[in-house]
């Protein structure tokens, strides 16, 4: 995995990694660098790295006893440019202990880190990524929405507002039919159906951008498949439903792939994390690799980290302050932080009030290069993301 953390961040990690006090305050200088987690390694393996990366004039943090032969096996941070990090690479060809595969996992992770995902392969067509952040605009269909619930049950009301967010700039619009608020209760499928297809059977071949169905549930997924949508968006992570797999493969439809720690009943019971950020990229790792064996296509895979989703107020500030980390696993992101409770949390604030704070959550997704952000609030995102572009000279303009 590498770290796009900034030094407090990564003090906080090399603490937990072992690292002792004075090494820490040394290590955290060198951070302006790449850094790459690389976790289970022995003493052994731990030494030879850090040995061969000062000699190439990078750096290692590791467990504070791995001079003395120990842990059995810890994380170990490497620290380099791309350049000596390759060279790093290579000097482990051979090398026992594992670490010739870890070589090519940093390899690996070099190729992810500078040639992230540029497109997203639909039934018939691809959404773009390379001109930036691409914004998701939230339709929600329900009485009971944390946020907009009942605003848009009546399909014309629902078709205007889907023209509004794509004249505001939205690239996809993602239409959902069942709450998952914490504490919400599940819906049957026929309910479900009846509020979101009579939307998309108005929608379809009218909008210029593609469709996302929200659901966890097949049956919805392949009836609005039929009605145009082209993204399934399910907040289990394909977990909820069995025949969700084949349903995606089927219809050839992009998937996004959440974490959610437990269901909309139940997650927000008592979620804890030790490492929020490395525990949800290790669970989507092992989520899309299931996927990918079972016959989905990769690059019609897009990950979510699922804030809001089973996290507390720090997990969600993790996520977003460490959200350049997500990369390292080389699918699209996205990030869905609109009008969520860690914002009221934060502010104070109820749902439609809570654009400023889910702003600077913004700021954040696109200093760590999100490629999809899901917002309510399309026109005043994509003023944001215009501003922000040009400050940082992305802008594509003079």
């Amino acid at each position: 995995m590498i770290f796009s953390r900034g030094p407090e961040t990564l003090k906080r990690h090399f603490d937990r990694a072992g690292v002792t006090p004075a090494g820490i305050r040394i290590m955290a200088s060198k951070t302006k660098n790449l850094v790459i987690r690389a976790d289970g390694l022995s003493a052994a393996a731990a030494n030879i790295i850090k040995q061969q990366l000062l000699s190439l004039g990078g750096d290692a943090a590791v467990h504070r006893d791995v001079i003395q032969g120990g842990p059995e096996a810890s994380t170990v941070f490497l620290m380099g440019n791309e350049r000596r990090l390759r060279a790093l690479a290579e000097r482990l060809r051979g090398q026992p202990f594992g670490l010739e595969e870890l070589g090519k996992e940093v390899n690996n992770q070099l190729d992810l880190h500078s040639s992230p995902p540029l497109s997203i392969r639909l039934r018939d067509t691809s959404i773009d990524l390379s001109n930036g952040v691409l914004i998701m605009g939230i339709l929600n269909v329900t009485p009971d929405s944390f946020s907009d619930g009942g605003r848009f049950i009546e399909p014309s009301e629902g078709l205007d507002r889907a023209l509004e967010m794509v004249e505001e700039g939205a690239g996809i619009i993602d239409i959902g039919g069942e709450s998952s608020r914490p504490g919400a209760t599940g819906l049957n499928v026929k309910e479900e159906l009846s509020r979101v297809m009579p939307l998309l059977e108005r929608l379809q071949g009218t909008l210029p951008v593609p469709i996302s169905i929200d659901t966890r549930k097949a049956a919805v997924a392949d009836a609005a498949a039929d009605a145009g949508a082209s993204i399934i968006n399910d907040i289990s992570g394909l977990t909820h439903d069995e025949a969700m797999t084949d349903t995606v493969i089927r219809r050839g439809t992009a998937v996004v792939v959440m974490h959610m720690l437990g269901t909309p009943e139940t997650m927000q019971d008592d979620p804890s994390y030790s490492d929020p950020v490395s525990e949800i990229v290790s669970w989507l790792e092992e989520r899309v690799t299931v996927l990918i064996n079972a016959g989905i296509e990769r690059e019609k895979i897009i990950i979510d980290p699922g804030l809001g989703f089973g996290k507390r107020l720090r997990d969600n500030l993790e996520i977003l302050e460490q959200a350049g980390d997500f990369h390292s696993l080389g699918f699209p992101v996205l990030m869905g932080h609109s009008r969520k409770s860690f914002i009221g949390t934060i502010t104070g604030r109820e749902p439609a009030d809570r654009l400023a704070g889910g702003l600077a959550a913004v700021g954040a997704c696109l200093d760590a290069g999100i490629q999809i952000l899901r917002v309510h609030d399309v026109g005043a995102t994509v003023d944001f993301v215009k501003t922000w572009k040009a400050i940082n000279r992305k802008d594509d303009g003079s």
